[in-house]
């Protein structure tokens, strides 16, 4: 009886490869691919990347976090039309943002280009100032379009270890005769 059982488990192991490896999966690629933000230019990376991959997590990271300084986001829209865009604060960048995913849909790209961009740091703060253009290829036409403008950001070292650049303030600024990222917002945001 005792031999029955072993060639009934032997075979059972051999005939299931119980005992054979398995190709390893892919990574999680949707994850947090942002690099900590120990300067201005890898903050803006970041910035750049967390837009184009429509990731809310390292979106969102780019902006102050008052865990870890205290000071309250704001976001300087250029003149427009949208008079939601007065009082702008992290909460509503944040649905902003979350509003774009989703009239993106699943096949929407977005792509983003900062130009002739300087940075001028004084201590633990800086003022980054871009030329941007930005890209929506989407199956909505209330967003779809290509955005330009300048850029000016107030960003702050925070008090993590190690402290990292965060964007304080968004000061957006339009170029006559162009749509500018206010405009898009505004748009997101009824």
């Amino acid at each position: 009886m005792k031999k029955i059982i072993a060639a009934f488990l032997m075979f059972s192991l051999v005939s299931c490869d119980l005992l054979t490896t398995r190709d390893p999966e892919q990574p999680n690629t949707a994850g947090n691919s942002n690099i900590p933000a120990t300067s201005p230019d890898i903050l803006f990376n970041n910035f750049k990347s967390s837009i184009q991959d429509k990731i809310l997590e390292n979106y969102m990271q780019c902006f102050v976090d008052q865990t870890f300084l205290q000071k309250d986001f704001r976001f300087i829209p250029s003149p427009t039309l949208y008079s939601n865009l007065i009082n702008w604060d992290i909460d509503l960048e944040k649905q902003n943002f979350v509003n774009l995913k989703s009239r993106l849909g699943t096949n929407g790209t977005i792509v983003l280009e900062l130009l002739n961009s300087t940075t001028t740091q004084i201590g633990d703060s800086a003022t980054y100032q871009s030329d941007y253009n930005l890209t929506i290829s989407a199956n909505n036409q209330n967003i779809d379009g290509v955005y330009k403008g300048k850029g000016e950001f107030k960003i702050y070292l925070d008090k993590r270890n190690p402290p990292q650049w965060v964007i304080v303030e968004w000061h957006d600024i339009a170029i006559e005769n162009s749509l500018s990222w206010s405009e898009l917002k505004g748009r997101l945001s009824l």
